[in-house]
């Protein structure tokens, strides 16, 4: 599976917007350029938070069970 590129470049402008000239769309273009360099502060346009949930259950499963798996 591909990853995902969930910070915007420093050339995004705005949707089918790009300083570079191309198609400046997020969710297919981006994903795929080759000058692709994320902004420096910038936050990811949504938040994984799959890991964070399963990190949760096994602690939690973990504290019930005495501390064994």
């Amino acid at each position: 599976m591909a990853k995902t590129r969930e910070i915007q470049c420093i050339h995004y402008v705005c949707e089918g917007n790009c300083d570079l000239g191309k198609e400046g769309t997020f969710r297919h273009h981006c994903q795929t350029c080759k000058t692709y360099k994320k902004k420096p502060g910038a936050l990811p346009a949504r938040v994984d938070t799959r890991r964070k949930k399963m990190e949760r259950i096994k602690n939690k499963e973990f504290r019930k069970n005495g501390g064994t798996y």
